[in-house]
């Protein structure tokens, strides 16, 4: 859940530009100076192995070469008479140089010593080294190390690890850096000399040459190019800053400073329906988006402008609509017939009706009427289709059935007329399904039809109700020419009929369930001891509760006749 009492930060575009571009700079400033440096790298090691085979192919030159092989030669034979060079070095150290002592006094090695150290002399290098390289046993083994530090004798072993050593014997020396306490870190490199491996004898001669002040100054010079970057950096970021203060959030600020009065005039506009010109001519600058923005906002304007003039025009139109679909509430209202004091005088017989539409007005209707001392007519009917249209043709229809009812027949003659007037006009495809019965009042007999109407729901002498599924014919208005049939039965002693349209069964709830036939049913025999008017108002309180207030879309009608008998 979100703290409402903790303000959230805020950042001007210009500001944010600023960021983004030092954050970018750094980022491509520290990537090209990594870059740099390995390259660097490279690329130095690889002058460097180039420098040092190059010094360590001349100071052979300047070498007796049978001398140096013959030095090579006796060391590794004194090397190889040895069992275990490593433990008797480590052990009895005395005892193990002695054996090399006549190779490191002869005047041979003073020689070929000698001229290594003065090749050495007006170089880079600060060693020449010659040994024999054992990388199955781990170690190297000093003939001569012409050096003017750290001396190592002839016969010292150099313990190293060759786990990563790709070079075969005769071949070029794998070159690698070593830290010296005097020179620091020294690139070592070099060349073969002599192969024998028959006896087991691969030696190189091999060059020292510092590198720690090439370190040095890559470093020094990394550190100046950081801090021109960053000088750059902040230059850049200035220009940045005011060219996205001048192009954007300036003329951003206008436009919204713009729309602040547009809004604060919103009840002055609303009030007088007048048209404003607040964003007229707000931006006339260079940015693309800022002019699409500027024609976004005066377009807004306009069709707002164009909006208040609707609602103008509109709310007068709606007014009028209002008006008059008040007045058709009424009118359709006044032609449901409530008057049933009137038929008080019928003490064998008791009825009560309710309508209630979906919209303002509807298409259902009922009514009844005598039509001499013995017989009442009932009519239910259903016009397909709701609103205005509907109603009108439900007028139509009930005018059509009261009047040619007046005049006699039965209920398939006063449905084949009506039909037949219906169908001759409808251009609209319209139809009503209607149900018509005439009762005998002092018998309970019925004469009806069902032109297409939903079934009645029959009680007997007890209040039982259950559907009467009676003979159906075609919908009225539909197409002329159509035969409509009768059908007769009792309604008992303390009998009921209820007739009702399809909104009934079709009241839906939340879940969009029915409520259907038999739920109707189920209602009607807790009404079995009820008059017509209790019995109309309980099923009326019962499909309310079912929907919980879900919107209809159906009218819904409901008719309920006694036969007290």
């Amino acid at each position: 859940m979100k703290n409402k009492g903790v303000k959230k930060k805020t950042m001007s575009m210009a500001r944010i530009a600023v960021y983004i571009s030092v954050l970018s700079s750094i980022f491509i400033a520290a990537v090209c100076i990594i870059v740099s440096s390995i390259f660097f790298q490279r690329e130095a090691i690889k002058i460097y192995e180039s420098m040092e085979i190059s010094l360590t192919g001349s100071a052979l030159k300047n070498v007796d070469q049978g001398e140096i092989q013959d030095l090579i030669i006796r060391t590794a034979e004194v090397v190889n008479k040895i069992p275990d060079p490593k433990a008797m070095r480590e052990n009895n150290e005395e005892e193990y140089f002695k054996k090399f002592a006549d190779i490191q006094n002869s005047e041979e090695y003073k020689k070929v010593w000698e001229q290594l150290n003065n090749s050495r002399h007006g170089t880079i290098s600060t060693a020449y080294c010659l040994s024999i390289i054992y990388p199955e046993k781990g170690y190297w083994v000093y003939v001569i190390d012409a050096s003017d530090t750290n001396v190592q004798r002839c016969g010292e072993l150099l313990f190293d690890d060759f786990s990563d050593y790709i070079g075969q014997p005769g071949r070029r020396y794998i070159g690698n850096v070593t830290y010296s306490e005097k020179y620091g870190r020294v690139r070592t490199d070099g060349v073969s000399v002599y192969v024998d491996e028959a006896k087991n004898i691969s030696s190189y001669l091999t060059a020292d040459i510092p590198i720690s002040e090439a370190v040095k100054n890559v470093k020094i010079f990394l550190f100046q190019s950081a801090i021109a970057a960053l000088i750059i950096t902040a230059f850049a970021c200035l220009i940045v800053f005011l060219s996205v203060n001048h192009n954007a959030v300036k003329p951003i600020d206008t436009m919204a400073s713009k729309a602040e009065d547009f809004v604060a005039k919103y009840e002055e506009r609303f009030d007088t329906h007048v048209g404003t010109d607040v964003f007229k001519d707000i931006y006339e600058g260079d940015v693309k988006e800022l002019i699409k923005l500027g024609i976004s906002l005066r377009s807004m304007e306009l069709e707002m402008n164009s909006y208040l003039r609707d609602i103008d025009r509109l709310a007068g139109e709606k007014a009028r609509i209002g008006t008059e679909l008040v007045i058709a509430t009424k009118i359709q209202a006044a032609t449901i017939p409530k008057n049933y004091i009137d038929y008080e005088k019928y003490t064998q017989i008791e009825f009560f009706g309710d309508y209630k539409p979906a919209k303002e007005v509807g298409g259902d209707f009922y009514d009844f009427f005598t039509l001499d001392d013995d017989h009442l007519c009932i009519v239910m009917a259903d016009v397909a289709g709701k609103g205005i249209p509907a109603a009108l043709y439900m007028m139509v229809s009930k005018i059509a059935i009261q009047t040619r009812a007046e005049q006699g027949g039965t209920p398939s003659e006063i449905l084949r007329y009506v039909n037949d007037r219906l169908a001759a006009n409808n251009t609209v495809d319209m139809f009503v399904t209607v149900w018509i019965g005439i009762i005998n009042v002092k018998t309970g007999h019925v004469i009806a039809a069902n032109a297409g109407h939903e079934y009645p729901a029959l009680a007997d002498e007890s209040g039982r109700y259950s559907l009467f599924k009676d003979k159906h014919s075609a919908v009225v208005g539909g197409m002329a020419g159509i035969k409509f049939k009768d059908y007769e039965f009792d309604i008992p002693k303390n009998g009921r009929l209820f007739i009702y349209t399809d909104g009934v069964p079709e009241t839906m709830n939340k879940e969009e369930e029915f409520f259907g036939t038999d739920r109707m049913v189920e209602a009607l025999n807790r009404c079995s001891n009820m008059g017509p008017k209790e019995t109309v108002e309980s099923i009326r309180q019962t499909l309310e509760d079912f929907s919980c207030g879900a919107e209809q879309f159906d009218d819904t009608t409901l008719f309920n006749i006694w036969y007290k008998g």
